[in-house]
């Protein structure tokens, strides 16, 4: 490493320290100084940010803990360069990341230059990135969102949704598109989902957008035809924050999109969230007649679901976190576009299953989350 390729982090080595073990236990400051060949001091004023070492005992520190040294000297942050640095960091060639996640090569490159998830694993691959780079999941979704490419994306996404939105403001006819408009065709790609999962997308937006229409309008009639002062000025702020609404439809909706799909469990998934919204608790007795063990497993890693226990200590089943009771409230028409073969959660259930939930937060306290690991039977 030649001097001032990159700057030194003295956050970097203070974490490394403190949390990465060498021969089975975290060392010292003391123990540090004495493997690289300096003091106690010198490693404290390393860590402190008082004192920046030489390239070649940023090597020596950097091989004490089997680390690359870029670890320890992060490059500016480029949005870019999201991606490798998580994996630089994490101490992993290409090569390597791409093997632990189960992809090619070539498809991960995609992801580090383009920011492009693979189809068949949009909605799981995050989750694992997550794990092999040892970091939340947030941290890796906001490193694919800021890459350059993936704001393109998203601005394209807004210029076809606008012309498509456009069909919301025609009256005399439904707000609907079809699966051979050009729009739409060109919108799947960018989506990365079916025609006609997208079309089902749209349609539930444009859905929504003429909802904000009719109540502007009323609103408007409101502001100019009210008698009561107070009325007509509520009217009017309505109408203000309405057509600001409808303004930002496309650009909201590309951006909560891009989320959602990145974020969205798979159909085998949301089928057993939906039947967890729909009881109390699953048994674990019956875990796999509920569906895959995976399916459960990347459920609890997502902490969307957790074990219940009962006051004398025993386990009643699983029962959904209070994210994945939000998730499963706030997406169930979301999710009813993805997987329209899956039954959806009628308006009922879904206030039944929210008072059961709370009661039993109040009663009872979840016991440890579903561990990761694959297991021959029901996770013990």
């Amino acid at each position: 490493m030649a001097r001032g390729t990159a700057p030194f982090s003295s956050a970097a080595l203070r974490e490394v320290r403190r949390r990465r073990r060498v021969d089975g236990r975290l060392l010292s400051a003391a123990e540090l100084a004495r493997r690289v060949g300096t003091s106690k001091s010198r490693i404290l004023a390393y860590e402190k940010g008082t004192s920046v070492p030489e390239p070649q005992r940023i090597e020596q520190l950097a091989e004490v803990f089997g680390i690359p040294p870029r670890r320890l000297c992060p490059a500016v942050p480029d949005a870019a360069d999201g991606i490798r640095r998580l994996r630089v960091a994490a101490g992993l060639t290409s090569a390597e990341a791409a093997e632990r996640l189960g992809i090619s090569r070539n498809t991960y490159r995609d992801l580090e230059l383009h920011a492009k998830l693979p189809a068949r694993r949009y909605a799981t691959l995050p989750q694992r990135l997550a794990e092999v780079f040892e970091v939340s999941p947030r941290t890796v979704h906001r490193s694919l969102d800021s890459h350059p490419q993936a704001a393109e994306r998203r601005q394209e996404i807004a210029r076809l949704l606008t012309a498509l939105f456009r069909r919301a403001h025609e009256t005399g006819r439904p707000a609907a598109v079809g699966a051979d408009e050009p729009e739409l065709r060109a919108l799947a790609p960018l989506l990365r989902r079916s025609v006609g999962m997208t079309c089902r997308l749209v349609d539930h937006e444009l859905g929504r957008l003429r909802g904000y229409l009719r109540e502007r309008a009323a609103e408007e009639a409101t502001a100019a035809y009210g008698q009561d002062e107070d009325d007509i000025r509520r009217a009017r702020d309505q109408v203000k924050q309405l057509t600001e609404r409808i303004e930002r439809a496309a650009v909201q909706a590309a951006v909560s999109w891009t989320r959602f799909l990145a974020e969205a469990m798979t159909s085998r998934q949301w089928r057993l969230v939906v039947r967890l919204l729909n009881a109390e608790a699953v048994p674990e007795a019956r875990l796999l007649d509920f569906g895959e063990l995976e399916a459960w497993q990347g459920l609890a890693a997502q902490g969307l679901i957790t074990r219940e226990r009962t006051p004398d200590g025993g386990t009643s089943g699983f029962v959904l976190t209070p994210a994945g009771l939000a998730r499963a409230l706030h997406e169930a028409r979301l999710y009813a576009c993805l997987y329209p073969r899956v039954p959806a959660p009628s308006r009922t259930a879904r206030v039944v299953a929210r008072r059961k939930f709370l009661d039993a937060r109040k009663r009872w306290t979840p016991a440890a989350p579903v561990q990761n690991r694959p297991t021959a039977g029901p996770v013990s």
